[in-house]
Parts: structure tokens; C-alpha cells; sequence
């Protein structure tokens, strides 16, 4: 059977990005007609083999405060306990291990999503809002005009014909317009994951009974909330904790580390782990196995992700760099805003070619930016030092500009925007030189002797600072960053000498300011 429709919005992908991008248009303007065709049907499985479980801030406050499921996700997911690293080869407790991390959280939530439950939610809520679903089906062919477009799609023994204003693919790695618009670009990064979940809640605060490492954190017996990450050269393994009582676990390989590891299968996985992790292996020995994947070279970059003439990409159907720092939700948050204001400027009749190629540009230098935080660095993700160093950086940066920029919406703001590129142009450069000073040491693929040391974020009062900051929505945005620029100019200097192997143990009073102790924990 043939069938027509019509609408103003296709979405080609029902997941997380898909439907969001639906949920924040309509409340805006709830008088859009959008269809969203996705090959999966409805309800999904809570526990959905996808990637992308944990959020940063910028994820965060997205789904929580501008899409509005603040309460879904306090009653459905789980509160994140910040980032943490364990570092090391030690053979006897836990304790032993280097742990970089916090000792309390800074104040703006984020949290541990269970994919599925969340995505059977907003089906649930985008139904009620009068969106048009056509699960189970697969687009077959995409016929792209001057903001009317075509969609020609499979459910079951029908076929199909959408026809819309605009046409957004939001369909992850099947690259509906990426591939057929010969978009894709290389990104230079060398990135390979295989990842796993089991239906067992894994407690990592278990692998150690030492009373002073239990009481390093303020809650003691919350760091299984946190993603924990085992760090070694050219690796890092996650561990994240869903609400239905699943674990999430990923191991993510620079090309010799994947090399070395020979890991093809879960039998090799679990072969790996014993021999490098062993306390991880034996939490996970007995569990039923949910789903296993290998995905290699998953970094990749797209030319354009919004048209003028009304299409666009959202999540992983325009650009991938790194699941380290779990940005994916950031980048779903980001494309969907910019997609939000080109619709929403198109249906008030506005030219919009100029703000198609703004928004790409600031997209791209977005882009380029975070894939800086990881290309060449893998290496180094062993290095207790290195990485104590990168990541009071890499959240300063990511803090003093991205989540400015977001928290307080001006990234829609041409004006505003306008007015800061001088100023971004120097957080640029500042980032610059201090990924090429990481990038440097990580090639060296150090490991140090585990001391069971500490590194405590939470003491660093820059972080704490920046963080606060965006807490006010109403901040002056270009005093902000201007201020922000002024810590990230005093604390380069500190991290490169920290670096080097004449680092001094010495600090200053204008140092203490700005990252506290920090010095003495990361040399010591």
C-alpha cells in the first residue's frame, strides 16, 4: 500500500537526539506538524544497547532545564557522582591506585541515563503533543529540494511518501544525508571502543574496605555513582551504573593499544581485563551479558550540518569526535538549538542563509575544540600527572566558555556571539597551547608507580568558581568570559612548569588562588 503525508518537520531518527530536537521545538511553538520516522519500534527495551549514558552539564541542564524533564530524570535516573580516575598496576587493595576525582560535587547536576526509559518517555509525551511516529520503518530514499523535501520509507509491506518543509537526520551512524550529500570528513583521531552492559549493579566502593579511602569522598559509598574510568596507556575503561540496576562498561583503544590487546570478543574482553583489571573482571564473572559491541574508528567530521535550505544533522548523524568526558549529549544540546532558531527564523519568513553558515562555523570551531582534548593523547591517559593537569584544564576551558555560552543561550545570540569572537579567539589559542603541551607528554605513554594518592578536584577554587557561575543565568555574558579568560592566562603557565621535568614544588600566593594545593597532590 503507497501512502502520502505531509508536515513541516521530518526527524529521520526516533532516539535521544530525534526526539528532543521534537520536544524543544514544540515547546516553543507547539503548532508544528513533525513527523519522526525511526526503524525501532516502540516501547524499547530500558536497558537499549546505545551509547551515550552519561551527561556533562551542558547534556544536563539541556534535557533538565530546557526541555523541562527536570523530575523525569530525579525520579528515573541516577544522580552522577562527577568523573573519576583510577590509575596504576597495583596487586593489592584498591586503595593502593591513584584516584583523580572529587571529593564532593560542585553543584550542577548531572546524571546516569537509562536510555531506553528515557526514550520510551518523550515517545509517551511527543505522542500526546500530536507528533506523528512511524516506528518500524526505514527510509529508502531521500529526494532534498529548496525546503520541500521527500522522504520515501518501508513499514512493513507499506510504502511510505513524507513530504516536508524541512527534513532533519538525526539517525546516528546510518549518515542519511551525511553520506548521501558526500559530507564526511577525516578527523586525524585514532579511536576504537568496545562496550558491553550486564544486568548487575557493580559497586565499586566494594573493592577496597580501607576506612580512609571510603572517607576520602563526603559521602562515603557513593563512587559507584560517579563514571569511573580505569586509565591505562592508550586506554581508558568505563564503568557506569543505570537505574534498573544494569552496569555500562566500555573499553576505548588508541589504534596500539587495540593492537596489543587483541580483543575481537567478549571472551577476549574479560581475557584482557583479567590480566590488566582484574578486580573489574571478577565483578563482572557471573552477570548475563545484555549486548556486546566493537566499533572501530568511530571519529569522524562533517562538512555542513545546516542548509539554508532546510535540512540539517543532529547527534551522531553529523559529527563524532570521542566518548571521553561523555560530550555526546553537549553536541545533541548544541545542533538541536541551532536547529531550533533556523526553523523557528524560517517560519517567521526570515532570510536565512547568513545564520546557516554562522551556525555551522560556530558548530565547527565547537567541533574542532573538543576533538583537540583527545587527538594525540591517548598515550598519556596512563599518566597520573598528565591527566591531573588535563582535566582542571579541560573542565576550565569547557566551564569558563562552552557552558557560558550555553547556560546562558547565547550561543543563539548573533549580537552576542558577534560581539565575544575576539575573546573566543583567545580562549582558542590558550586551548591550543595547552593541548599541544599534553599531547607532547602523552607520547612518551607513561605510567607511574601508584602511591595511592588523591587528587581532590573539589579543592581546586577556579573550578569551583567557574562552576558557580553558571548557576546565574542572568550573568553578563562577555564580563563572564572576560573573567574566565583572565584565570585560564594565569593558570597556563602553572599547568606547563607542572609538566615539565624541572616542575618546582613551590607555590605562590597568586597560584594558591587560583588551584589551591593542587600542585602538591599532582607532583607528589
Amino acid at each position: 500500500m503507497m501512502d502520502q503525508m505531509n508536515t513541516d518537520i521530518i526527524i529521520a531518527g526516533g532516539g535521544l537526539a530525534g526526539m528532543s530536537l521534537a520536544l524543544q521545538l514544540l515547546n516553543r511553538d507547539d503548532t508544528y506538524a513533525i513527523t519522526i520516522i525511526e526503524k525501532n519500534t516502540f516501547p524499547v527495551h530500558d536497558t537499549t544497547a546505545k551509547v551515550g549514558e552519561s551527561t556533562v552539564e551542558i547534556g544536563a541542564h539541556y534535557f533538565t532545564d530546557v526541555l523541562g524533564l527536570k523530575d523525569h530524570f530525579k525520579e528515573k535516573h541516577l544522580r552522577k557522582y562527577g568523573l573519576r580516575l583510577f590509575f596504576g598496576k597495583v596487586q593489592n587493595d584498591y586503595s593502593d591506585y591513584d584516584e583523580l576525582g572529587v571529593s564532593e560535587l560542585f553543584g550542577i547536576p548531572a546524571y546516569q541515563i537509562e536510555r531506553g526509559t528515557l526514550e520510551n518517555y518523550l515517545y509517551t509525551m511527543l505522542k500526546e503533543k500530536g507528533v506523528v511516529f512511524l516506528d518500524g520503518a526505514v527510509p529508502q530514499d531521500i529526494e532534498l529540494g529548496d525546503k520541500n523535501h521527500t522522504v520515501v520509507c518501508r513499514r512493513g509491506d507499506d510504502t511510505i511518501t513524507v513530504q516536508g518543509r524541512w527534513l532533519v537526520d538525526a539517525a546516528g551512524r546510518q549518515a542519511l544525508l551525511r553520506n548521501k550529500l558526500n559530507l564526511q570528513t577525516e578527523t586525524g583521531h585514532q579511536g576504537n571502543a568496545v562496550f558491553f552492559r550486564i544486568n548487575k549493579r557493580v559497586i565499586i566502593d566494594e573493592w577496597s574496605d580501607n576506612e580512609a579511602w571510603q572517607n576520602r569522598v563526603l559521602e562515603p559509598g557513593k563512587r559507584w555513582l560517579s563514571t569511573n574510568h580505569l586509565m591505562g596507556p592508550g586506554y581508558w575503561v568505563w564503568i557506569i551504573p543505570l537505574a534498573s540496576g544494569a552496569t555500562s562498561f566500555g573499553i576505548v583503544m588508541d589504534d596500539k593499544a587495540l593492537a596489543d590487546s587483541k580483543i575481537s570478543t567478549f571472551e577476549d574482553t574479560m581475557a584482557w581485563l583479567q590480566q590488566e583489571h582484574p578486580l573489574c573482571a571478577e565483578a563482572i564473572e557471573g552477570a548475563e551479558l545484555l549486548d556486546f559491541k566493537v566499533m572501530q574508528g568511530y571519529s569522524y567530521g562533517c562538512k555542513q550540518m545546516f542548509s539554508d535550505s532546510g535540512w540539517a544533522m543532529t547527534g551522531e548523524a553529523g559529527a563524532f569526535a570521542d566518548p571521553f568526558y561523555s560530550p555526546g549529549s553537549d553536541f545533541i544540546a548544541l545542533n538541536n538549538t541551532f536547529v531550533t532558531h533556523l526553523i523557528e527564523r524560517d517560519r517567521k519568513g526570515q532570510d536565512i542563509r547568513f545564520e546557516a553558515a554562522l551556525f555551522h562555523k560556530f558548530y565547527d570551531s565547537f567541533f574542532e575544540n573538543t576533538l583537540s582534548i583527545y587527538k594525540d593523547q591517548y598515550g598519556g591517559f596512563g599518566d597520573r600527572k598528565m591527566m591531573s593537569i588535563k582535566l582542571v584544564w579541560d573542565y576550565t576551558y569547557y566551564w569558563g566558555v562552552f557552558a557560558l555560552l550555553f547556560f546562558t543561550d547565547a550561543i543563539g545570540d548573533l549580537d552576542t556571539m558577534r560581539k565575544i569572537t575576539p575573546n573566543l579567539l583567545k580562549t582558542q589559542k590558550l586551548n591550543k597551547k595547552m593541548q599541544m603541551l599534553l599531547a607532547e607528554r602523552a607520547q612518551k605513554r607513561l605510567v607511574l608507580p601508584a602511591k595511592g594518592s588523591f587528587m581532590d578536584q573539589f579543592l581546586v577554587p577556579c573550578l569551583g568558581e567557574l562552576n558557580d557561575v553558571l548557576k546565574n543565568p542572568d550573568i553578563d555574558v562577555e564580563m563572564a568570559l572576560e573573567k574566565n579568560i583572565a584565570i585560564m592566562q594565569k593558570i597556563v603557565p602553572y599547568f606547563e612548569d607542572m609538566l615539565s621535568d624541572e616542575a618546582t614544588t613551590q607555590i605562590d600566593d597568586e597560584e594558591r588562588a587560583v588551584l589551591g594545593n593542587y600542585r602538591q597532590s599532582v607532583l607528589a
